[in-house]
């Protein structure tokens, strides 16, 4: 019935259609499912869907399709169990054939949708042996009314309608949310299961359809390329229609069948549509685009693009000869067939330090029929094109032609050399870049002395002015140098840079010093020892404790001595010690401590001087104490009430002399004892003296 049609329709159609597989498996292992997808608009629902599958897609035609709809927001506020409604008393199926007759006369898509659905045969092959032929004869004949029939209902609202693929809700209610679930029909038999699918819509999602957007044209001759965005809007507009507008008349379609994504990126995306126009040079051309959702509806024009095709030159100048008449001046020849004179006004000569850098004219208005200049001005480095101009403005541009005049000037020597480096040992080197235009790159040299003949560590040439180097920092050596040398595509090398040293960091403390002997005197303890052996030593540090102290008690910085007097002793058994600080802050391990014995003079309690007398009136017991020891560096006084035991009562510094006991009471009998500590941790008799309140 629809065959004749069909045969001319399917082609142009199919080269758009992106959103469906040719050729998938029966045997598929996913599920077949239902895809749903919704429009809301200001007043009712639209839906559409399709089964993934052409075997599924089959036997849900014959069972049909329900539709559930699930209130989930009402007035504002989340509905935990909204109202269920089934849209369908019935199960949507396909219409009878003799339904699509009248539809299938004035629409070429129900007429595919119908013959993909009834026909008796689906032979879809068109003339010829391209490779859309290849594909029409590997597909199955389900496979391909599968294909076809979802096509057509994407591009009919009407006839998606007609074949129960689509539905209007119109029973909505404004400001409401609904989600709708769309799911094969159940039957009696056993039969393949399919999936069911849903989608959330309602008036809150209501949105304009927008403009095609990044529709652009370049004209050339005869002929304008047309390109707009596609990707961005694909899941509004499933196809467009151009329009053409000439010398300012009433814009027409150009396009005979929808324009699809006829083409997609390895990635499934695909940015661009494009359309090639063949149009008259010399005649003014505008362009515009609107685009089709597949819920039957158009959407605004596009911005407007415009221009003018020109015919093109029909030669292409070729740069045939260059001779160097000097460092400074080329003469430079071209071909340019003399048959195209009459078509062009001028040429130019243009120059660019690089074949694919910017090139800028250097000399203009060269005679139509000259084929021969001399350009002075050379650089180290030169790319030169000529370009014939046309009368009618249209230009024809020869290839790149390098001219490189003898070269045995080096480069200038890199500058402003700069290096940083981590605490791992990576070294980034910074100068400023040459200037010189034929210049190639940068080599990299070092060493750990400054006056040695320093090594490449850049064996392939540095393009850029930066470079890496990784250098070991558990070392002895306390800078490394660097320079860098530049060189030219001659292979003419600079001078190097200057010289750049770099700190290495450190992290190695400095050696040991060791403790070469002590004299133990009336004057005190006289220590000596050999300092580090480490270079970047800044300073030694005399430690002192009491043989059973944990704590080592620092006496003294000495940045140049090795002799130190200990004048501040008590009697005791005392342990020193000393370590190297190097100007980082990194410290040796200690030398090995020696033992001093120190007899001393003993504090005694005749050295120790203790009153305590009561104030009756003001209620409080004065204390007072004095210690012959200038070694003390705390005191602690104690406290007994009648006939009990001295405990600690105050811990008080070396500037005390005395305190106010106001925690007493009437008649009662109290004891104190005072102790002095030195900073070593030695202790003073208890000096005890008691009094009646």
């Amino acid at each position: 019935m629809y065959s004749k049609i069909l045969t001319y329709l399917i082609l142009p159609i199919i080269l758009g259609f992106t959103q469906l597989t040719i050729g998938q498996e029966l045997t598929d292992t996913a599920n077949p499912s239902v895809k749903v997808i919704a429009r809301s608009l200001e007043d009712k629902v639209l839906l559409r869907w399709a089964v993934d599958q052409p075997y599924a897609w089959k036997k849900a035609n014959e069972s049909g399709f329900l539709i559930e709809r699930i209130t989930i927001e009402s007035k504002g506020l989340a509905l935990d169990n909204g109202p269920r409604i089934i849209l369908t008393t019935q199960p949507l199926k396909p219409a009878p054939l003799e339904a699509w007759e009248n539809l299938a006369t004035q629409n070429q898509n129900a007429a595919i949708l119908a013959q993909a659905l009834y026909g008796q045969s689906f032979n879809a092959t068109p003339p010829g042996n391209s490779t859309m032929t290849m594909i029409y004869t590997i597909n199955e004949e389900l496979e391909q009314r599968h294909t076809f029939a979802l096509l057509a209902a994407e591009q009919s609202w009407d006839a998606a309608k007609l074949a129960g693929w689509a539905f209007e809700d119109t029973s909505i209610i404004k400001g409401e949310k609904y989600i709708y679930s769309v799911k094969v029909a159940p039957t009696d038999e056993e039969a393949i299961r399919i999936d069911k699918s849903a989608v959330v819509a309602g008036t809150p999602f209501y949105e304009a359809l927008p403009k095609p957007i990044e529709l652009s044209a370049v004209f050339g001759d005869g002929v304008a390329n047309i390109t707009w965005d596609f990707n961005l809007l694909k899941h509004i507009y499933s196809s467009y229609n151009l329009e053409r507008s000439v010398n300012g008349n009433p814009f027409e379609q150009v396009n005979t069948s929808p324009i699809f994504n006829a083409q997609q990126g390895a990635d499934g995306q695909s940015a661009a549509l494009f359309y090639q126009d063949s149009i008259t040079n010399g005649k003014s051309y505008k362009y515009r685009v609107k685009g089709f959702t597949a819920f039957g509806e158009v959407g605004p024009y596009s911005e407007e693009v415009g221009g003018t095709p020109k015919e093109r030159l029909a030669f292409t100048p070729r740069i045939s000869r260059k001779k160097i008449l000097d460092p400074n001046r080329v003469e430079l020849q071209w071909e340019y067939n003399e048959k195209g004179n009459e078509a062009i006004q001028s040429f130019y000569l243009s120059r660019s330090n690089k074949d694919d850098g910017v090139y800028y004219k250097v000399v203009e208005n060269i005679p139509v029929n000259q084929r021969k200049i001399t350009y002075t001005g050379l650089k180290a480095i030169n790319y030169f094109r000529i370009t014939a101009v046309g009368k009618n403005g249209i230009e024809s541009e020869s290839y790149s032609s390098m001219v490189q005049p003898i070269d045995s000037t080096p480069p200038a020597p890199p500058v402003n050399i700069m290096a940083k480096i981590d605490t791992t040992g990576v070294v980034t080197l910074e100068w400023n870049r040459n200037t010189e235009v034929d210049l190639a790159g940068y080599r990299v040299y070092r060493n750990t002395s400054k006056t040695a003949e320093f090594s490449m560590v850049s064996p392939a040439l540095i393009k850029d002015n930066r470079f890496t180097d990784t250098i070991t920092i558990k070392t002895l050596n306390t800078k490394m140098y660097y320079k860098v040398t530049a060189e030219d595509q001659r292979y003419n090398t600079s001078e190097f840079s200057k010289v750049f040293a770099l700190n290495i960091p450190d992290v190695l403390p400095p050696s040991p010093p060791v403790i070469k002997s002590f004299a133990n005197n009336a004057e005190g303890v006289a220590i000596t020892w050999v300092p580090s052996s480490s270079k970047d030593v800044k300073a030694h540090i005399l430690f002192k404790k009491e043989t059973q102290s944990k704590e080592w008690l620092q006496l003294k910085v000495l940045e140049s001595d090795t002799t130190f007097m200990d004048e501040n002793t008590v009697a005791g058994t005392f342990a020193y010690t000393v370590i190297a600080k190097d100007s980082t802050g990194l410290e040796s391990t200690p030398a090995k401590p020696i033992i001093v014995k120190r007899k001393g003079q003993t504090t005694t309690e005749k050295a120790m001087n203790l009153t305590a007398v009561p104030n009756r009136e003001l209620r409080f017991i004065a204390i007072q104490w004095r210690i012959k020891n200038e070694d003390i560096s705390e005191y602690r006084l104690y406290k007994s009430v009648n006939s009990g035991p001295l405990r600690l009562y105050r811990t008080l510094d070396k500037e005390s002399n005395g305190l106010n006991d106001v925690d007493i009471s009437v008649n009662t009998l109290y004891g104190y004892g005072i102790q002095g500590v030195s900073r070593l941790g030695v202790m003073t008799p208890i000096k005890k003296i008691q009094v009646k309140y």
